[in-house]
């Protein structure tokens, strides 16, 4: 009764609580495997010993068990690690679906896939937005990437996220003309650029040549290097400080926005 039990148990863990670790849920095909193999032997002929049975059975369902339950052991102890480091790097709590965004960049950023991400925020970008395509979704990693792949449909343009969802893809921006700037930055750099020249908006740039991630605000672009810098600049612009006051970030300055300051 008891193995029924917790048999049922882990066959629902593994159904509804989605495996965090890549390695666990890399190891879901050996458990189908072994799995299988327990099938044979109990439809075999002639008819193994049926304590045999049993005895692999109960190992493979230990085998089981024991990888769920490590898989949230792991997630918790990764979870409570990061609570606790942020507590004592003292980093601000942001939305998660900006951490998703994080995760998103981060995996393009890798693998050199462009992207341009555009965060609206008090003033709306209807304006300024040509073209674009209605796309209601929840914002997660898995999501973002596909969306900006070559082989997706929609990959050029801006995404637009606005109050937490995607709100829209293959948005045309109006571009900034960047004279006084390395001719190397391209047209998702100007738009970026361009849209946060006009609007309170964040943009996000994933550099398609190197690999670079940017955010670009009230006309300024500036580098992140990691999530640490990432998680800086983005608290720091959305209490609406001034981005030029940030210290040790690495920037490109307009001509446009000295020309303001002066």
């Amino acid at each position: 009764m008891f193995i029924t039990v917790a048999a049922a148990a882990i066959a629902l863990g593994y159904f509804l609580y989605p495996l965090k670790v890549f390695w666990l849920r890399a190891s879901l095909k050996y458990l189908v495997g072994l799995f299988c193999l327990w099938g044979a032997l109990f439809f075999a002929a002639p008819p193994v010993d049926p304590g045999l049975i049993r005895l692999t059975g109960t190992a493979f369902l230990a085998v089981a068990g024991g990888l769920l339950c490590a898989d949230m052991l792991i997630a918790g102890a990764l979870w409570f690690g990061e609570l606790v480091g942020n507590l004592f790097r003292k980093i601000p709590q942001l939305p998660h679906y900006l951490l998703e965004i994080w995760l998103a960049v981060e995996r393009m950023a890798s693998r050199k896939v462009g992207a341009l991400i555009v965060l609206q925020r008090k003033q709306p970008l209807r304006p300024f937005l040509k073209g674009g395509m209605p796309f209601d979704g929840e914002i997660k990693a898995e999501i973002l990437v596909p969306l900006f792949l070559t082989s997706s449909p929609v990959h050029d343009g801006a995404l637009i996220v606005h109050k937490g969802r995607i709100q829209a893809v293959k948005g045309i921006l109006p571009l900034a003309a960047l004279t006084d700037l390395a001719p190397s930055f391209g047209t998702r750099h100007r738009a970026a650029i361009g849209i946060t020249e006009k609007t309170d908006a964040i943009a996000l740039v994933v550099s398609e040549e190197r690999g670079q991630v940017s955010i670009a605000y009230r006309g300024c672009l500036v580098h992140i290097a990691d999530r640490t810098e990432f998680l800086k600049t983005l608290q720091w612009v959305l209490k609406g400080k001034n981005i030029l006051r940030l210290k040790n970030a690495n920037f490109i300055v307009t001509t446009k926005v000295l020309d303001d300051l002066t």
